[in-house]
């Protein structure tokens, strides 16, 4: 067992390789497993079931995924046994945390190497990176089962007072008279002109039963954006830490220089924000053609890249607010000693 004689030691040891980052390779593998089992198997019908039994069905399997996805340590023990390189490596950090005697240094030690990724994913991490799958699975689920023939399959009372709470907060044509919180319009993209030779304006686009669905839709997006980026905060918080925004961190502003560039990347990163945040909560048919399209739908998840961009954003922001918080205690201090 490797014993620490001195703080060197110690500091040499956490240098070490980041066991979270080689952990979230091997759960990203096993979760895009079962992400292609889904994307091959959600929509399967039964023949002897209608519509709804076929919902219910898929329904089940989808949640049996959501199980499947939540225990990636299990599918790495299944595949690599107890053995496997990464439980040797996380044995062996914490054997190494058991040698140093000191609480107060073992317990630095840990936070440490824990805020600089030396350790697996927590629980919360796990489940966090599960969430944003399985997300992408009921998307499948929605579009495959849910819809049917332009219009849900399964439409109970309160879906209905979804839909509506929608249509009460929206903005048609001309959008500058009635300005709500989501608009509906069809300009000349590709996207809209589909949905144009489909339905011919958005108010028979609205009052189709494809319209519901679409609706419901966008309100199922709209509730799921904060869960959305707080999972996604919460994987990449870390590595994001050692892709390239530590450089930029407004923590890490030493002089006049780093204050401009980090000036300067507050406007790249608040546009990218502004864009995907009104996006995604403000157009109600940003993603509605990849309901009755397959390949509109797989164009959309590269959409779904400007969510990575808000969470660029959050912490590049959350550095901002670290760094005028020191600046307010270090002028506290200042003037109490004056």
């Amino acid at each position: 067992m490797k014993k620490f004689s001195d703080n060197e030691s110690i500091q040499e040891w956490m240098t070490s390789d980041r066991l979270y980052e080689e952990y979230l390779f091997y759960y990203l593998l096993i979760c895009l497993f079962w992400f292609f089992v889904g994307l091959f198997s959600i929509g399967i019908r039964i023949p002897v079931f209608n519509d709804l039994q076929n919902l219910a069905f898929n329904t089940v399997w989808f949640l049996i995924l959501c199980v499947a996805l939540s225990i990636p340590k299990f599918w790495y023990f299944l595949i690599k046994g107890r053995h496997g390189q990464l439980f040797q490596a996380t044995a062996k950090v914490y054997e190494t945390l058991g040698s140093i005697e000191d609480v107060e240094q073992k317990e630095q030690v840990y936070k440490q190497i824990a805020s600089n990724g030396k350790l697996p994913p927590n629980r919360l991490e796990t489940l966090s990176l599960a969430f944003l799958f399985a997300f992408i699975l009921f998307d499948i689920l929605y579009t495959r089962c849910w819809i049917r023939d332009l219009s849900l399959v399964w439409q109970p009372d309160w879906v209905n007072m979804c839909i509506g709470w929608v249509h009460n907060n929206l903005s048609m044509p001309p959008i500058s008279e009635d300005r709500q919180i989501f608009n509906l319009w069809f300009d000349d993209g590709h996207n809209d002109t589909v949905l144009k030779e489909y339905f011919g304006d958005e108010w028979a686009f609205l009052a189709s039963p494809f319209g519901d669905a679409a609706m419901f839709y966008h309100f199922i997006r709209v509730m799921m954006f904060v869960p959305i980026l707080a999972a996604l905060s919460i994987v990449l918080w870390k590595p994001l830490k050692f892709m390239g925004m530590q450089q930029i961190d407004p923590r890490n502003i030493h002089s006049v220089m780093s204050f401009l560039r980090s000036c300067a990347w507050s406007l790249i990163f608040g546009f990218f924000m502004t864009i995907g945040t009104l996006g995604f909560l403000t157009n109600a048919n940003w993603f509605t053609l990849g309901l009755i399209d397959q390949e509109a739908w797989f164009e959309n998840l590269y959409i779904n890249g400007l969510y990575i961009f808000i969470v660029f954003g959050i912490r590049f922001f959350y550095g901002w607010l670290v760094f005028w918080k020191n600046v307010f205690l270090k002028f506290v201090n200042k003037a109490s000693y004056n």
